[in-house]
Protein backbone atom coordinates (compact mmCIF):
# COMPACT_ATOMS: atom_id res chain seq x y z
CA UNK A 1 0.00 0.00 0.00
CA UNK A 2 2.72 2.75 0.61
CA UNK A 3 4.25 1.96 -2.78
CA UNK A 4 0.94 2.66 -4.19
CA UNK A 5 -1.52 4.84 -2.41
CA UNK A 6 -4.83 4.98 -2.26
CA UNK A 7 -5.23 8.79 -2.83
CA UNK A 8 -2.61 8.09 -6.22
CA UNK A 9 -4.91 5.08 -7.31
CA UNK A 10 -8.69 7.16 -7.11
CA UNK A 11 -9.05 10.32 -7.45
CA UNK A 12 -12.72 9.91 -9.46
CA UNK A 13 -15.61 7.47 -9.20
CA UNK A 14 -18.78 7.44 -11.54
CA UNK A 15 -20.73 5.56 -9.07
CA UNK A 16 -21.90 6.97 -5.53
CA UNK A 17 -19.48 7.74 -2.78
CA UNK A 18 -19.85 6.83 1.26
CA UNK A 19 -17.55 7.43 3.90
CA UNK A 20 -19.15 6.04 6.89
CA UNK A 21 -16.82 7.50 9.63
CA UNK A 22 -16.62 7.37 13.74
CA UNK A 23 -15.60 10.28 15.49
CA UNK A 24 -12.89 8.80 17.45
CA UNK A 25 -11.97 6.79 15.32
CA UNK A 26 -8.15 6.72 16.10
CA UNK A 27 -7.05 3.45 13.67
CA UNK A 28 -8.53 5.47 10.37
CA UNK A 29 -7.95 8.98 11.01
CA UNK A 30 -11.30 11.21 10.40
CA UNK A 31 -9.46 13.63 9.17
CA UNK A 32 -7.18 12.59 7.13
CA UNK A 33 -10.58 10.55 5.59
CA UNK A 34 -12.33 13.96 5.12
CA UNK A 35 -9.03 15.22 3.59
CA UNK A 36 -9.35 12.34 1.01
CA UNK A 37 -12.56 12.88 0.65
CA UNK A 38 -13.03 16.17 -0.23
CA UNK A 39 -10.09 14.97 -3.40
CA UNK A 40 -12.32 12.56 -4.86
CA UNK A 41 -14.12 13.49 -7.77
CA UNK A 42 -18.06 12.38 -7.79
CA UNK A 43 -20.94 13.14 -8.32
CA UNK A 44 -22.67 11.95 -5.31
CA UNK A 45 -21.11 11.58 -2.89
CA UNK A 46 -21.41 11.76 1.20
CA UNK A 47 -19.39 11.77 4.19
CA UNK A 48 -21.32 10.06 7.29
CA UNK A 49 -19.98 10.60 10.75
CA UNK A 50 -21.08 8.70 13.77
CA UNK A 51 -20.72 10.97 16.97
CA UNK A 52 -20.24 8.31 19.60
CA UNK A 53 -18.52 5.78 17.92
CA UNK A 54 -14.51 4.78 17.01
CA UNK A 55 -13.60 2.78 14.32
CA UNK A 56 -17.03 0.19 13.99
CA UNK A 57 -19.85 2.28 14.17
CA UNK A 58 -21.90 -0.46 12.60
CA UNK A 59 -21.69 -2.37 16.11
CA UNK A 60 -21.37 0.78 18.38
CA UNK A 61 -24.03 2.72 17.09
CA UNK A 62 -26.26 -0.36 15.86
CA UNK A 63 -29.27 1.49 15.71
CA UNK A 64 -28.23 4.71 14.30
CA UNK A 65 -26.46 2.56 11.79
CA UNK A 66 -29.05 0.26 10.74
CA UNK A 67 -31.26 3.61 10.40
CA UNK A 68 -29.23 5.69 8.29
CA UNK A 69 -28.45 2.41 5.97
CA UNK A 70 -32.38 1.62 6.02
CA UNK A 71 -32.94 5.26 5.08
CA UNK A 72 -30.03 5.50 2.66
CA UNK A 73 -30.33 2.36 0.20
CA UNK A 74 -33.63 1.10 1.27
CA UNK A 75 -36.17 4.14 1.89
CA UNK A 76 -34.62 6.17 -0.68
CA UNK A 77 -35.25 3.74 -3.79
CA UNK A 78 -39.08 4.32 -2.56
Amino acid sequence: MLENPLPDIVSTLDSPLYFVMGKYDYMTSSNAAKKYFDTIAAEDKHFITFKKSAHYPQFEQKEKFNEWMLDTFINERK
